[in-house]
């Protein structure tokens, strides 16, 4: 329908007859499964008017469309419906709905901060359309119709422009959007975004001048002034998922002085050689250090064109320091390497580490590091880059022969403390009382954290005068600090001021296990509303207790949320700090197991849950449900750490149980692996035998998903001896279906069989259809190795059968990408087209991601074998989808596939160069899996 009216069977059309029937077909289309009244279907058939008899036409266009359908075999249904006719088709097997969802799921994907997976939807998504749609209807319905899809458009391809801006693919911005521009001169979006990708391209005087010519066409056409901040865009350049990372936060807004420190650090900039320099910025809490290194690296990142890394360590914060080698996963990640290429040693991480920035020029900013031992290993051993960090710790275990500079950050000169307060003050009222102005600045003791926090508390007291304010503090400091200047004193200035309930929030968002603090989470952990939380917030955040990080999320500065602390152990009894704690972490547990209900609903809930508390998360919707778990993603894995760690043993294996299914369709298993680990530890401590069943097994799935096949055995064969030694037959049997998986991964397909074999039989016994389902998969895949067809083809269907008897759409798409694989295969091509698009269908409904970027690369190589023209294209989107999953045996394949489809184009060096760049990823790889790449790609094992 995105283009002329048409009907494929794969790549095959269907002739729908005349432009009336396809014009009826396009109209049922648009509203596939709701009715559309007949005189609607005139109106738009006929705009210039109908037949003498129009329903006796539409009965027979109707008749003749249902014979085509029936035909071809197509899974439609023609309905009549009083004064109306309704035809009932899987909307995903229709390209404006199908176009609709990939739209929708990648708005999801950028509000969960995950560009990769948004452009790579909505690439697919444009590659739908082939042209104006629904040609076939004329009149003034039509063209609003045609109207409002292509608004539709138009908006996904500014969402494809945001996508790619945030990746750093500028170049590909500036490619599409000149056409559109031409066509839409007064769209604010449009040229915000172009001015965006001129700016990362570097082009900062072009993006002005395109901003001036824009401002005076709109002012002059629109009579208003278009929002654009070109400074802003500038500050929050996007960085890129393609090897050159940017990572620096936003700089802080209404910088001062610092001069001598800044030209410290230009000169230690200029004088990187054969080693990477290394700058110590040290200094007491409040006084600036991270403001500093990020003032100075955002004014010269062209001197790092390379990238810029950023990591906040964690020395003083929620939870414990971060690990070296954590760390320094991050920054291979950031580098675009994938989790399953990451090396699982330190030493490891720390050579591929080098490797990387070995000849380029990099930025490495460590902040709020603890210890010389914590930097240390994410130091670059090669020249060209320049690390800095930021400590209250000289580190002195850094030494000069490592190319060391201690620069000390000093308290801000008086001059600069007044500047600063009267920016925040307001430049007119600090005029008005310079004297006053200077005690408060005295009083902040140089500290620019304390001069903020005096500012916005002088400016919340309009009608005050500042010397009452300036006395008021000085009595303050005279009174609980003997006269010293101090941070806890200015704090308590402003704390002190709070009504009860901003007070009760300030201290008790020092009990949130993360750093980012969303607004039911805030609500949750005060005990109190959402409005009232929200009030409160915003309160705190204007006069600098806490900052804004989104439009409804939260952070506090570490020396905050250490004083909220301290105010909590001081004024909270000990059994309500505990009470918050269990409340905030029940309701991270009850919101994940809601989101997981819609998300797995064929899955049993985690046992054992506590009840919910008020305010509990409920999901209308599998995108809200999704979007809310990644993120939510760092939190809930922080709050099974903090509930760890002060004995909430049931809480800590129930929140990894809980979310294990979700966040494994992501592709990422990092975190998981480390979750499952404490999960399984906290079951045994808490006494219950079957959370630790249900941990031991989700870490072997875990690992079997990252392909390290042994270690999932290991964890598998201990978590089905304890379900033996229990008696509870269905987690045994599940244990033992997961062991045959990796015994097939591991290429044992004799045991794999066998063990499969027995676990089906048991499944069958125990009713458990479900887990029969996944195992006579499984044993297709089996017979499949082991060259027995028919046992293969009939596993499938057998499992197929099963699925679509429980509407398992998840398992339903991993079936058909199987049967799709298998006709392939076998050289039935429509078959294996046809068993493609419903996978594909069934893995978008469920947003599989793993499973659609299988069927993909299939459908590229149904594509290559039956001699497509379309075989490339389709090739080029299984490697996008692919590199966002990060997985580098899915990429591997894509890779191949796309190589040979552009060698039977006959483009052969972009072919090689592309097989090449598979060979020395595969190489990488290990295991049975990556034999079979590098056997497909033709290189050596």
């Amino acid at each position: 329908m995105l283009g002329p009216t048409e009907l494929r069977d794969g790549e095959r059309p269907i002739s729908l007859g005349a432009a009336k029937q396809r014009g009826l077909l396009a109209l049922l289309l648009v509203h596939a499964g709701r009715p559309v009244r007949v005189d609607s279907l005139v109106e738009h058939l006929w705009p210039d008017g109908g037949p003498d008899d129009p329903r006796q036409v539409i009965y027979s266009l109707v008749s003749r469309l249902r014979a085509v359908l029936g035909r071809h075999g197509v899974p439609a249904t023609l309905i009549k419906e009083g004064n109306a006719y309704r035809l009932d088709v899987d909307p995903l097997m229709v390209d404006l709905h199908r176009f609709r969802m990939l739209v929708e799921r990648a708005r999801a994907a950028l509000d969960g901060d995950r560009p990769g997976t948004a452009v790579s939807d909505l690439e697919l998504a444009a590659g739908l359309w082939r042209g104006d749609a629904v040609l076939e209807l004329r009149g003034a319905s039509a063209e609003q119709l045609r109207r409002e899809l292509g608004d539709e458009q138009v908006d996904a391809r500014r969402l494809l422009a945001d996508g790619r801006l945030r990746l750093g693919r500028y170049d590909a911005v500036l490619a599409d959007l000149p056409e559109l521009l031409r066509e839409h001169p007064l769209d604010v979006t449009l040229a915000r975004l172009w001015i965006g990708a001129l700016c990362a391209a570097g082009r900062e005087d072009d993006a002005r001048r395109h901003l001036a010519t824009f401002r005076k066409k709109y002012r002059r056409e629109m009579r208003a002034d278009p929002h654009i901040d070109i400074d802003r865009i500038l500050a929050g350049r996007p960085g890129a998922a393609t090897g050159r990372p940017h990572q620096l936060p936003a700089a802080v807004s209404g910088f001062v002085g610092r001069e001598a420190p800044l030209a410290q650090l230009d000169r230690f900039a200029e004088r990187i050689l054969g080693r990477p320099d290394i700058v110590v910025i040290t200094g007491m809490p409040g006084i600036g250090k991270t403001t500093l290194a990020v003032h100075w690296a955002r004014r010269n990142l062209g001197k790092f064109p390379d990238g810029q890394l950023f990591l906040p360590a964690g020395a003083f914060g929620p939870g414990a320091p971060v690990d070296p080698k954590e760390a320094l996963a991050r920054f291979l990640h950031a580098f675009g390497v994938p989790p399953d290429r990451i090396p699982e040693g330190l030493d490891e991480r720390r050579h591929r580490f080098n490797d990387l920035l070995d000849g380029r020029r990099v930025l490495v900013v460590l902040d709020n590091v603890a210890s010389a031992e914590q930097a240390r290993p994410l130091i670059p051993a090669t020249g060209g880059s320049l690390v800095i960090i930021t400590s209250r710790d000289r580190l002195s275990g850094l030494a000069i022969r490592d190319g060391v500079h201690h620069l000390v950050s000093d308290r801000l000169a008086d001059a600069e403390a007044r500047t600063l307060l009267a920016r925040t003050i307001g430049e007119a009222r600090a005029a008005s009382e310079p004297a006053a102005v200077d005690r408060l600045a005295g009083l902040a003791g140089g500290l620019p954290l304390a001069v903020r926090i005096i500012g916005v508390r002088v400016s919340e007291r309009p009608r005050a005068r500042i010397a009452d304010l300036a006395d008021e503090l000085r009595d303050r400091l005279l009174w609980e600090h003997g006269g010293q200047d101090s941070l806890d004193a200015i704090f308590s200035w402003s704390y002190r001021d709070l009504d009860r309930a901003a007070a009760t929030m300030f201290r008790r968002l020092a009990l949130h296990p993360g750093a980012r603090i969303s607004l039911p989470a805030a609500a949750a952990v005060a005990g109190a509303g959402l409005r009232e939380a929200e009030g409160v917030l915003d309160l705190l955040a204007r006069v600098n207790l806490v900052e804004h990080d989104t439009a409804r999320r939260y952070q506090m500065h570490d020396l905050l949320r250490t004083y909220a602390q301290s105010r909590c152990d001081a004024e909270e009894k000990p059994e309500e700090i505990a009470d918050r704690r269990l409340a905030v972490t029940t309701w991270f547990l009850c919101s994940a197991a809601n989101a997981a209900a819609v998300l797995a609903p064929q899955l049993p809930p985690v046992p054992d849950l506590p009840d919910a508390p008020p305010g509990t998360l409920e999901f209308d919707s599998e995108a809200a449900a999704r979007a809310w778990c990644e993120n939510e993603r760092a939190n809930l894995g922080a709050a099974t750490l903090e509930a760890a760690r002060h004995g909430l043993h049931r809480l800590a294996w129930q929140l990894p149980a809980a979310i294990h299914e979700t966040f494994s369709h992501t592709g990422r298993y990092d975190d998981l692996i480390h979750l499952n680990r404490i999960a399984a530890a906290s079951a045994r401590l808490d006494g219950h035998r079957f959370g630790e069943i249900a941990n031991l097994n989700n870490l072997g799935h875990a690992y079997s998903a990252t392909h390290q096949y042994g270690r999932a055995i290991t964890e598998l064969v201990k978590a089905r001896d304890l379900a033996a030694a229990a008696g509870n037959l269905t987690a045994e049997n599940i244990c033992a279906h997961n062991i045959g998986v990796a015994f097939l991964h591991l290429g044992d397909t004799a045991r794999a069989i066998e063990t499969l074999e027995q676990v089906r039989e048991a499944a069958r016994k125990l009713g458990n259809s479900y887990g029969e389902a996944a195992t006579l998969l499984r044993l297709g895949d089996a017979y499949r190795v082991e060259k027995q067809p028919e046992r293969a083809l009939e596993a499938y269907a057998d499992a197929l059968a099963i699925q679509e008897s429980g509407n398992a759409i998840r398992e339903q798409g991993l079936t058909h990408q199987r049967l799709s694989e298998f006709h392939l295969d076998a050289g039935d091509l429509a078959a294996a087209a046809r068993h493609c698009a419903m996978a594909l269908a069934r893995h978008d409904r469920a947003q599989d991601t793993a499973g659609r970027c299988d069927a993909l690369i299939t459908r590229a190589d149904i594509e290559r074998a039956a001699g497509s023209g379309s075989a490339v294209a389709h090739a080029r989107a299984a490697v996008a989808a692919c590199a966002a999953l990060d997985d580098s045996f899915r990429r591997v394949r894509s890779l191949a596939v796309l190589a040979d489809a552009l060698a039977a184009t006959g483009t052969i060096s972009a072919a090689t160069r592309i097989r090449a760049g598979a060979i020395r990823t595969a190489a990488e790889l290990s295991g049975p899996d990556a034999q079979t790449l590098r056997a497909r790609l033709g290189s050596v094992p």
